[in-house]
């Protein structure tokens, strides 16, 4: 096991490089929400009107930076996940998932004395922004869906990684793998199954770092998996976590979906149905795979930025026009 102030220390670096790398300026807040259990990280950058980002599961919250530079004029906020990053562990025990989830995202706003805020979120980020869209539908604007948001649609599949840390036995060793050390080629493999090759060949050594290293504090590992165990069983969605056709279309927060042509987890074709089914929702196609950003961060973020930036719109005021 690693020494863990050694370790903080070296992902507070790499985060403070990635972050002056993208012209961020950052500030750290750590929030104990409504339960004592429940504490998030949560910084932000910038000012202007709040967006709140919420990236994928085990990834850091400042993994979404290269897309976040390209989105000036707006107070960021990045919610590092209970048990994600540097945000202390957490089991994801107790209630469902999806109360967990929005209980997170209102608990977070509520500590930031934030009432409403626009939300970009990507693969469980997009889960839990569509959870919160349905049960708290008040505290969000609008939402920005970028890669495909984890289990919330029918037909996702999962990686091998996710079916083998699902399993009983076989999920216990990955777990004690992931805590060990190991050197970075071998983390850059590993992430090419979920984001593709060119992401991965993309990103910074400070970026990977920022990937791999928190799984080696104690009790990281172990938070990716419960939750991985939670939403998933081996390569498919628990069917608790994929919304319904009458759960979409009571969808009322105005939605754009950012789809990546090449996204492993499922890809645009197999998502329109879905997204047709959600009153005013858009749908975009970007190059690129699970992480579009890291494959080409101005293409990703053209349509989130003039989507954010754009008058209130009603839902149903637009209905579902693809653009590739």
């Amino acid at each position: 096991m690693s020494n863990s102030p050694s370790l903080e220390h070296r992902i507070r670096a790499a985060e403070q490089r990635v972050a002056d790398t993208y012209g961020l300026t950052i500030s750290e807040h750590l929030f104990t929400l409504r339960d004592p259990s429940v504490q998030v990280r949560v910084l932000t950058a910038g000012s202007g009107e709040p967006v709140v980002h919420i990236n994928g599961i085990s990834a850091p919250a400042m993994g979404m930076a290269p897309l976040i530079a390209q989105l000036p004029g707006f107070q960021h906020i990045l919610i590092d996940l209970p048990g994600h990053s540097l945000a202390p562990p957490f089991a994801w025990q107790g209630r469902t998932v999806r109360e967990l989830a929005t209980s997170v995202v209102t608990g977070t706003l509520d500590a930031l004395a934030v009432d409403q805020a626009a939300f970009v979120g990507s693969s469980l980020g997009g889960l839990f922004t569509l959870w919160s869209a349905l049960d708290a539908p008040e505290r969000l604007t609008r939402a920005a869906i970028v890669a495909t948001p984890a289990t919330a649609l029918p037909g996702m599949r999962g990686i091998a990684e996710m079916a083998s840390l699902t399993s009983p036995l076989r999920g216990r060793i990955d777990e004690a793998l992931m805590q060990m050390r190991s050197p970075r080629f071998v983390a850059r493999f590993a992430l090419t199954e979920a984001l593709g090759a060119a992401a991965t060949r993309a990103m910074s050594d400070d970026m990977l770092d920022l990937h791999r290293l928190p799984l080696r504090l104690p009790g990281q590992a172990a938070s990716y998996r419960a939750l991985l165990r939670r939403l998933m069983q081996g390569h498919t969605a628990r069917p608790e976590n994929v919304l319904t056709d009458d759960e979409l279309a009571r969808l009322e927060t105005p939605l754009l979906f950012v789809l990546a042509e090449h996204d492993v987890f499922s890809s645009p074709d197999q998502a329109r149905p879905s997204v047709t089914k959600i009153p005013g929702a858009r749908l975009v196609v970007v190059p690129g795979g699970h992480g579009p950003w890291f494959d080409d961060a101005a293409r990703c973020a053209s349509p989130v930025r003039e989507f954010l930036s754009s008058e209130p719109i009603r839902a149903g005021t637009e209905r579902n026009r693809d653009h590739a």
